[in-house]
């Protein structure tokens, strides 16, 4: 039949071509050159393929290798957990961070938010933690999303800004543990708050308005507002300044990123907003009592 007299053909036709393909296989594996053998006998040839058959499975790339089984290696840098803690609000902790502005030999501070409570925090030594001071809001709704540390300019005493749902920054002082003052120009949340790297006194908020708002925290001056056309389409969950402040990057639920150029304009407007006084502003307003004019409807 037609498959009996192609059948022989087909067998001669593999047993040829075989050994040439695993002759390769045994050059890139350094296997003694058995081809000549390979092309007398076909029971020379059976040998040859299931010797480089074994190695190939364990030698080739495209194999996943098996780890041996046995002790995990270790690695040279290990981490550990030093301490554990859990504050008693029963609300998420939305944010953490650490003074930075503490000179050397002063002990470490950190900062937490969650509901309605700011809390500072000590760093001991092997990895202990001391409760410092705790700021509760008199609104029992208030949840505090971010906070962020400063100096001032003169004194050089630690300041802790924190904000949230309510939509009010509020300046700390735990040097004399009260709320020195407070920013209100977003219409609702606060998202997070970055101070300037070069400025102390330039406090950069975000907000669920879709906006941007820098804040002089020394002459409560709000220098400038980053948004409308060319902004955010919806709320803005974190912003960051560059390493100078001249640039800055948001990003918000719109899926979107934006950076934004410190300008000329800008940075004039910085400069400016420390010759504001809120006493020099005229705070009589002349009213005129002469009626307004009535539309009539026709």
């Amino acid at each position: 039949m037609s498959g009996s007299e192609t059948g022989p053909g087909s067998q001669n036709e593999s047993k040829s071509t075989y050994p040439k393909r695993r002759r390769t296989v045994q050059q890139v594996l350094q296997v003694p050159d058995t081809s000549s053998q390979a092309e007398e006998s076909g029971d020379d040839n059976d040998d040859v393929s299931s010797v480089t058959s074994t190695e190939d499975c364990s030698d080739s790339p495209n194999v996943m290798r098996k780890r041996p089984r046995g002790k995990p290696r270790k690695c040279k840098l290990q981490f550990r957990c030093t301490n554990f803690l859990k504050e008693d609000h029963g609300q998420p902790i939305f944010g953490i961070q650490f003074n930075y502005n503490t000179k050397e030999g002063y002990p470490i501070n950190f900062a937490t938010v969650g509901g309605n409570r700011v809390t500072i925090y000590e760093c001991l030594k092997e990895g202990k933690l001391k409760v410092v001071q705790a700021y509760i809001d008199a609104d029992t709704q208030e949840n505090f999303y971010t906070c962020a540390w400063t100096y001032e300019d003169v004194s050089g005493q630690a300041l802790l800004a924190v904000a949230g749902s309510r939509g009010i920054i509020r300046i700390i002082s735990p040097t004399t543990m009260q709320n020195i003052k407070h920013f209100v120009g977003h219409g609702n949340s606060v998202n997070e708050l970055k101070f300037h790297p070069r400025d102390p006194n330039m406090l950069l908020s975000v907000g669920k308005d879709h906006s941007l708002r820098l804040w002089n925290i020394k002459t409560d001056f709000c220098v400038a507002i980053l948004g409308g056309v060319d902004g955010h389409r919806d709320e803005v969950l974190s912003a960051d300044f560059n390493i100078d402040g001249s640039r800055v990057m948001s990003c918000g639920m719109d899926h979107s990123l934006k950076l934004w150029n410190m300008n000329e304009m800008i940075t004039n407007a910085m400069t400016l907003s420390y010759n504001y006084d809120v006493s020099k502003i005229k705070k009589d307003i002349s009213y005129s009592e002469e009626p307004l004019p009535r539309l009539q409807h026709t």
